[in-house]
């Protein structure tokens, strides 16, 4: 059995907080550092769904992605959403931990896990650097060997169990350099641009974003935000019952995409 304080050492060790975007919100969120933890659940978004899920199945604690009280929050009730999600888990005893940004980031975190999944090879990161510790936003490498851009695609779609992906295949026919960046990282097209690569990737982007990367010559592909995101939730609950002693580590099965595809 472990404490919700060894949990969070934990979950720094393998997500240093220092590495998180200056705007974001990680760390412990809600809950008791003393408290005792014999069951945890990882999940990409915390919902009601997904507290409902958390309270049936006896966790005392949550990973999730995305964080709680992401915006000032100057009153708690059950008037809002979000008031009604952590007044729930907080009479539940249920603790709150957001990796986000730093979990990104991380050298076992999303972009590099998805820039290996896609084979690429001399792998740095698009800000910062990669150097021991010293881990930046981000990823982008070189394909084994260059493919087609229907290739790529399918790889792409194979990596992440994407069931569609948007393109704007401007860029060269011929994919070898390729930036990845997971979630809503549309600004690190120009990043991706100096660092040589001909193609970007990341889960979504504005429409203006196509519009740059078309100008610059450059593809651009859209995962979407939760099919990016969510593979590295999964493996985290995984990672975390191998390395927490005493601790029941599950995923949720309540997350879920708000977009679906739907034919007319």
């Amino acid at each position: 059995m472990a404490t919700v304080h060894e949990i969070c050492r934990v979950l720094e060790e393998l997500a240093p907080t220092g590495l998180a975007e200056p705007w974001d919100n990680v760390g412990l969120l809600l809950g008791r550092r003393g408290s005792r933890v014999t069951r945890l659940m990882t999940c990409l978004t915390l919902t009601e769904r997904v507290a409902g899920e958390a309270i049936r199945e006896g966790v005392q604690m949550v990973v999730t992605h995305h964080p709680i009280f992401f915006r000032a929050t100057r009153r708690l009730t059950d008037e809002t959403a979000e008031g009604r999600l952590v007044m729930t888990l907080s009479e539940a005893g249920i603790a709150v931990y957001s990796p986000h940004t730093a979990f990104d980031s991380a050298i076992c975190g999303i972009n590099q896990s998805l820039a290996e999944a896609m084979g690429l090879r001399d792998i740095h990161s698009l800000k910062g650097r990669i150097d021991g510790q010293a881990e930046g936003a981000g990823r982008h490498g070189r394909l084994a060997a260059g493919m087609s851009g229907e290739e790529f695609l399918g790889l792409v779609a194979s990596v992440v169990g994407a069931k569609w992906l948007q393109a704007s295949m401007s860029g060269p026919r011929r994919i070898e350099r390729v930036g990845i960046a997971c979630g809503a990282a549309g600004d690190f097209l120009e990043d991706a641009r100096r660092a040589g690569c001909d193609t970007f990737v990341t889960g979504e982007a504005r429409f203006h974003t196509a519009i740059e990367s078309e100008a610059n010559g450059m593809n651009l592909v859209l995962m979407g935000h939760y099919a990016s995101e969510r593979p590295a939730i999964v493996a985290l609950a995984s990672r975390l019952r191998e390395i927490v002693p005493g601790v029941e580590c599950l995923a949720s099965q309540e997350d879920r995409d708000p977009f679906e595809v739907r034919k007319y």
